[in-house]
């Protein structure tokens, strides 16, 4: 064997354990049962479905304006488009009310992982970075 030949291989070599380091270090936090890896998951499923409050809102204001300007126009609208979105109206009203209800839990699931896993000392400013509606 020449010298280049095992030069690649320990930089081969060098480069994997690097990436492997790297790898561990931002994946494990995330996948082990630590306080911090819970705090993640639970901080990202609170963003996941305050985007879903967000999408709901925007149906729901689209829903009221439809319903809202049908009603302005009733001669000219049939009775039955008019029902059909009162119809939407409310059950886009009822999917707001649960998106709601989703966020209040996943923000309780995020004030539990922090009041339960961490120390007194980082409670406070780690509720204020998660949950910073709420202080």
């Amino acid at each position: 064997m020449d010298m280049t030949s095992i030069n690649e291989n320990v930089l081969l070599l060098v480069g994997l354990g690097i990436f492997l380091g790297i790898s561990v270090g931002v994946i494990l936090p995330n996948i082990l049962p630590t306080p911090r890896g819970r705090l993640n998951r639970q901080s990202r499923e609170l963003r996941h479905v305050r985007y879903e409050l967000q999408h709901a809102e925007k149906l729901a204001e689209k829903a009221n304006r439809t319903y809202a300007k049908m009603k302005q126009q009733s001669e000219r609208v049939k009775p039955d488009m008019l029902r059909k979105a009162e119809v939407m109206a409310e059950d886009r009203k009822i999917m707001l009310k649960h998106a709601k209800d989703k966020v209040m839990a996943a923000q309780n699931h995020v004030r539990n992982v922090v009041l339960n896993e961490y120390p007194p000392v980082y409670q406070e400013s780690l509720l204020r970075k998660y949950l910073p509606e709420q202080n």
